[in-house]
């Protein structure tokens, strides 16, 4: 019952709707029908104005011709003004003129009635207006069969109003029927084959078929039999007459039948043939898809307009074949793009990212008097075709142009605003007004005023319009500088919201066409490091496109010139002006600015050049719209053309590995590997809560933050308190500057959590240890970082320095082949990742040696760090050339030079693998003296455990459960060369077997070197200056070179070999051979060498007398250098007691002055103090004319 009500009512409301629309079609045809009527009866009886109405109008030359001009531009506007020039006018002598004008005048549909009303005007007028205004249609509708229409728009339109004139009586029915059957027979005549006069002759039986043929719809005329409705005829032909013209029309429709059926069976066997070719190459070429839709959208409008006439003749169209169905405008090419697309295309991936390039707010509602328009940012004017060969010839056209870069590029700024034209234009008014009269003041009186009243009413003017100047020009300095404000704003909008309201405000308050333009040249200039805005600037862009849309057709035209212009350049220089070119262009594909045509032919250009900058470009554009275009219907081909070209380039170019990675990584990025996904698995809130602190939240200035929230959690739940300690235990997870705050949150849990810190250090070397038995490239970042996070846990003393030295040792020796002929799986001979894992560690901790210890510990390490590089370097994988070094990588060199000098900054450097062995040599027999010099050098010679380790107490690495002490960054330990010393005597075999020592001899040892360290960096403060009794060296002698080993080493005398005979020696005691100072005590003769003092030797030649120099060392303990330092020791201490009387005056004087202030005003002396300046006379002029003689005598 229900769906038969509902049925019934379906049909109640279609009947309803037949039965309005069919009211509507009787009531128009009634009233045109009656129209023409009352229209033919009123131009067959009017009775023409006599001559004295003629007389009494204007016959003025230049109206009557303005007239007739107006005319020939006629409107249906115009139509009021013209009937009341026309009723004012004697137009007498110009209806031939008029008749022409109106016969040639270019109308649209809509101005015919308005030209039938002017021409039954001018025909009840003028007596001879029909006949000349029939000539002059003959002129106009004169068709001759053998030549085609020229312009077939005017002549549908002429076609009509003749129609109209005929049966509105205006031109006579008889000679007006035979022009016009004339005319249609030609039409008709000419349109056997091509029927390109097609749409004038249904033109004419749209608007004229119901007059001239009884042409009524047949759809009409179906709903006036159903409800029995009679429909309105025209008598203004019979019968008889109509169906003349009706039968010739039908003919003419069976021949346009047979032309539709020709047409379709040639578009069937394009498409056949188009999709052929699709199959086996993939694309279509430009002409072939030219023509196609030329001829499918030429075959959709001829099969509309077949329609709409066989409509109107009642006559069935002859039955088309089932795929034409697929002939609709754009469907051929589209159906073929979709059935080789994989899979339903999302460009987007994601909800959110598809809301941020689609859903842009709609402005136009909020802007006054603005009717443009939506734009449609997705469907832009692409070209015909995304081929290859298109994009090839339109580069090939584009590169030819030289285009010039941006900056010249950008248009002028011009001085006047729109914002001033307004104002502008206010104020010239308004003073217009001030000094114009008003009309309605008489002239008389006018002529009446006075002189001075015009003068004022001028100077009244004129102060107005320097007012409303002085105001328009603050405004527009104000406007200005808020818009400069708005564009410094702009560049700070990183959110949705904050840059669609920065849109809203531009288009509300600054929306003008030079602001427009400064925009442009704004976000255009963009800096180049700012990245992150470039999405958000384009979507700025893309909501002002809405409603302008010269800012995004600027910018692209920018974009596009710099893009061609940095081709063209072909330099490796300004790659992030590049790469922010690319990028911008990339967002502005995707928001629909940049044409994905222009954006593939900027992609193909860096393929052709596929090196250096050009690599990066290319692999920036895939990152930022490699996904949308690939999974675009229309471009995704293409896109797959030029991703699998990118992957041939990176396999046949011998590329950097950098390079190759970027390649691998946008490609995959686009086109995923087929690969079963894992659902992660949800953590719970607590694992979430901690992740954060750790690996998110950790940072320089929160560091005391996340140690109280870490201490707030439930260490006594063993799952909570296991997965803190495995975050706390993975450093490599953080970024590397932030792993020495976690080695300080690590130290601040180290009072509470002592043994959740143990298992963190445990961790941590158990993961250094296990990297060291897996030689793999995937851990490399993971174990710099863990590297670096146990040095850092070292200076936040949570392990000892024997822990650091055991791990270092390990490095260098764990899996370590020092034959050459033996390859280690566990460190290749390829592999220098152990050397940089050793510099990391030595980097974080090393300058925090700083014990005595310690530090002779780490020289002993040095030195078998020093002959694992040797080894490393002299292997024969880095030798091109034999015994050569060539093919070492430089910056492991000079990592591992940058670390050794902040290490110890003096340490001697070896300079071949034969040092650095006999330096091991020296240092066993030196440590281990019962072991035979025969044995190799190994790194098991040294324990770990030694008994010179035993009972000696590390300074700086107390317990790990003591309070952290933080260290400087800017701290640097003391340096010193004191393994330099022992290396140079252990490799000179100076050096004796030194007796095992105890703990006391250990202790003393280490005081007394204390001891003398403060004590000699005292007496460098002191200040030493020659004595002058002793004769200075000259530079001469003072500027000679001097080897390294007469700098350093004192213990290398010189042998005289001058004779001093015939001439007088003088000694001098000279600094320049000397380690510290000259004459000072030597610190050599307290380690077991023997003293000396070096002297200069003056003597005198034997020819010429020209002094000559020589140099000699005098031993410590002989009378010429024991006199020297007696010499000097007076000389200090006289300094000395000259030094302490002027301090003892200086404190005499400030007592006295202290004393004196405690005394009673009246009781102070007031002379001059010692520390005032004597007065000056001040100097008197003299009164008077000068005394001549006083002066020159």
């Amino acid at each position: 019952e229900d769906a038969e009500a509902a049925a019934k009512a379906d049909a109640e409301a279609r009947e309803q709707q037949e039965r309005e629309e069919l009211g509507q079609f009787v009531q128009e045809l009634g009233d045109k029908i009656t129209g023409k009527r009352l229209l033919r009866a009123q131009n067959s009886n009017f009775v023409l104005p006599d001559e004295d109405h003629f007389a009494r109008l204007d016959s003025n030359l230049k109206k009557n011709t303005a007239f007739v001009k107006k005319l020939k531009l006629f409107t249906a506007t115009q139509l009021e003004g013209l009937l009341k020039e026309l009723s004012a006018l004697n137009l007498s002598k110009y209806i031939s003129e008029i008749c022409a004008a109106l016969a040639d005048a270019k109308l649209k549909m809509t101005d015919v009635p308005a030209v039938v009303t002017l021409a039954s005007r001018l025909h009840c007028t003028y007596a001879d207006f029909d006949v000349q205004f029939l000539e002059a249609w003959q002129k106009a509708l004169n068709i001759k069969s053998s030549e085609k229409i020229c312009n077939p728009s005017k002549l549908r339109v002429d076609l009509r109003l003749f129609a109209e004139l005929v049966s509105s009586g205006v031109i006579q029915t008889k000679p007006g029927l035979a022009l016009l059957g004339v005319v249609l027979v030609h039409l008709i005549a000419q349109d056997k084959e091509d029927h390109s006069n097609f749409s004038i002759i249904l033109s004419f039986c749209r608007h004229c078929g119901e007059e001239y043929a009884g042409l009524v719809p047949q759809k009409m005329q179906l709903l006036a039999a159903k409800y029995d409705v009679e429909l309105p005829k025209s008598d203004f032909l019979g019968s008889d007459k109509q169906l003349n013209l009706r039968n010739m029309l039908k003919g003419y429709f069976k021949a346009l039948c047979k032309h539709v059926l020709a047409e379709q069976a040639e578009l069937m066997n394009m498409t056949k043939n188009i999709r052929r070719t699709m199959e086996c190459k993939g694309e279509i070429s430009t002409e072939k898809r030219e023509k196609c839709e030329v001829m499918q959208a030429s075959f959709d409008k001829l099969l509309t307009s077949a329609q709409s006439l066989s409509e109107l003749l009642g006559e069935p169209l002859p039955e088309l074949a089932k795929e034409t169905e697929c002939c609709n405008p754009g469907t051929v090419i589209d159906n073929m793009l979709d059935s080789a697309a994989f899979g339903v295309l999302d460009p987007w991936g994601d909800e959110e990212t598809r809301s941020f390039y689609t859903d842009l707010p709609d402005l136009r509602q909020f802007l006054p008097n603005f009717s443009a328009p939506k734009e449609d940012l997705e469907h832009m004017d692409e070209p015909s075709e995304l081929t290859e060969e298109a994009i090839d010839a339109n580069i090939d056209a584009e590169m030819d142009l030289d285009d010039p870069p941006s900056t010249t590029s950008d248009t002028t700024e011009h001085p006047a605003t729109e914002e001033a034209a307004a104002p502008a234009a206010g104020a010239a008014n308004a003073a217009a007004a001030a000094t114009t009269p008003s009309p309605t003041t008489p002239p008389a009186c006018e002529e009446m005023k006075p002189l001075k009243m015009g003068t004022a009413l001028m100077e009244l003017g004129r102060q107005q319009q320097t007012q409303n100047g002085q105001t328009q020009n603050q405004n527009q300095t104000q406007m200005r500088q808020q818009f400069d404000t708005f564009l410094v704003n702009l560049f700070n909008c990183v959110n949705k919201e904050l840059i669609d309201s920065a849109a809203i405000e531009f288009l509300l308050n600054f929306n003008t066409k030079h602001q427009r333009k400064k925009l442009t040249r704004a976000i255009f200039s963009v800096q180049r490091t700012r990245l992150d805005i470039l999405p958000y600037l384009s979507r700025f862009v893309a909501i002002v496109h809405m409603c302008n849309t010269d800012v995004a057709a600027d910018l692209s035209e920018l974009l596009r010139k710099e893009f061609k212009w940095h081709i063209r350049k072909k330099n490796q220089l300004n790659i992030e002006s590049k790469l922010k070119i690319v990028r911008f262009i990339g967002e502005l594909v995707k928001f629909g600015l940049f044409k994905k045509f222009d954006a593939l032919g900027c992609l193909k250009m860096l393929l052709r050049d596929f090196q250096h900058h050009q690599i990066e470009m290319a692999c920036a554009f895939v990152e930022v719209s490699g996904v949308y275009l690939y999974n675009s219907r229309d471009a995704r081909l293409l896109m797959n053309v030029f991703l699998d070209q990118m992957l041939r380039l990176k396999t046949a170019t011998a590329m950097d590995s950098r390079h190759a990675a970027q390649i691998e990584s946008v490609y995959y990025l686009v086109k995923p590997p087929e690969s079963s996904k894992k659902e992660a698995t949800p953590r719970p809130p607590m694992h979430e809560y901690i992740r954060h602190l750790i690996f998110e939240e950790l940072c320089k200035q929160n560091v005391e933050r996340c140690i109280k929230m870490m201490r707030r959690i439930d260490w006594l739940d063993p799952e909570t308190s296991s997965y803190t300690i495995k975050c706390l235990s993975k450093a490599y997870l953080l970024r590397f500057p932030l792993v020495r705050c976690l080695a300080d949150l690590v130290s601040g849990l180290s009072s509470y959590q002592p043994r959740a810190v143990t298992i963190v250090i445990d961790n941590v070397f158990e993961d250094i240890r296990a990297g060291l038995e897996i030689h793999s490239p995937r851990m490399a970042q993971r174990r710099i970082a863990m590297a670096k996070y146990l040095g850092e846990m070292y200076n936040y003393k949570l392990v000892e320095s024997t822990h650091i030295l055991n791990t270092l040792y390990s490095i260098i020796s764990l899996g370590v082949s020092m034959d050459q002929s033996v390859v280690s799986p566990l460190d290749p001979p390829e592999s220098l990742f152990r050397l940089k894992l050793a510099c990391m560690l030595l980097d974080t901790c090393g300058p925090y040696f700083t014990s005595q210890a310690t530090r002779k510990k780490l020289d002993y390490f040095l030195v078998f760090f020093q002959h694992y590089y040797w080894f490393k370097k002299s292997h024969p994988v880095f030798s091109k050339i034999e015994n050569s070094s060539d093919l070492f990588p430089i910056l492991v060199d000079h990592t591992y030079r940058d670390c050794l000098s902040s290490v110890r900054p003096k340490l001697r450097l070896y300079k071949n693998m034969e040092q650095a062995k006999a330096a091991i040599d020296a240092l066993q027999e030196k440590l281990y003296p019962q072991l035979k010099l025969t044995q190799d050098a190994s790194l098991a010679a040294i324990s770990e455990n030694s008994e010179v380790d035993d009972g000696i107490t590390d300074e700086d690495s107390g317990s790990s459960y003591e309070p952290r002490e933080r260290q400087a960054t800017g701290l640097e330990a003391e340096q010193g060369n004191d393994w330099t010393e022992n290396e140079t005597e252990a490799a000179q075999g100076a050096c004796r077997l030194q007796a095992e020592k105890s703990k006391e001899d250990l202790e003393f040892e280490q005081m007394y070197d204390k001891m003398t360290t403060d004590s000699y960096q005292e007496r460098l403060k002191e200040p030493i200056k020659a004595t002058p009794k002793d004769i200075p060296v000259p530079m001469t002698s003072r500027l000679q070179k001097k080897s390294y080993e007469q700098l350093t080493n004192c213990n290398a005398a010189f042998a005289p070999k001058s004779d001093a005979a015939g001439g007088a020696g003088v000694g001098a005691g000279a600094g320049a051979g000397a380690p510290n100072s000259p004459g000072a005590d030597t610190s050599e003769a307290g380690k077991g060498g023997t003293g000396s003092v070096p002297f200069v030797l003056m003597v005198r030649g034997n020819k010429g007398g020209k002094q000559q120099f020589k140099s000699f060392v005098a031993p410590s303990d002989s009378h010429l250098a024991i006199n020297l330092k007696l010499q000097e020791r007076k000389i200090r201490e006289e300094k000395e007691s000259v030094k302490r009387l002027t301090l003892n005056i200086t404190e005499r004087i400030e007592e006295e002055d202290y004393q004196e202030s405690l005394l009673p005003p009246q009781q102070r002396n007031f002379t001059q103090s010692y520390y005032q300046k004597p007065n000056k006379h001040k100097f008197k002029h003299q009164k008077g004319a000068p005394d001549a003689d006083l002066i020159f005598h």
